[in-house]
């Protein structure tokens, strides 16, 4: 799951399109990624573009969340 930290990092450059195409992506690729209709991995390139844009690392932008309830 997406950390709450990478979605307020994402929320503070609106507007969101100029985010999408500032850090590589489409507004469509960044809209599917933040809406909840796609679920990116660790090894996603679109939030590897991301967290290259807003200077973040992989770690920090997801919950550790995603792998403790699995059971």
């Amino acid at each position: 799951m997406l950390s709450k930290a990478l979605l307020k990092k994402i929320d503070a450059h609106r507007p969101f399109h100029k985010l999408a195409w500032a850090s590589g992506l489409s507004p469509n690729q960044l809209y599917r990624i933040t809406a909840g209709i796609d679920r990116p991995d660790r090894d996603d390139l679109r939030v590897k573009k991301l967290a290259d844009y807003l200077g973040m690392t992989i770690e920090e932008c997801f919950d550790d969340e995603s792998t403790k309830g699995a059971s």
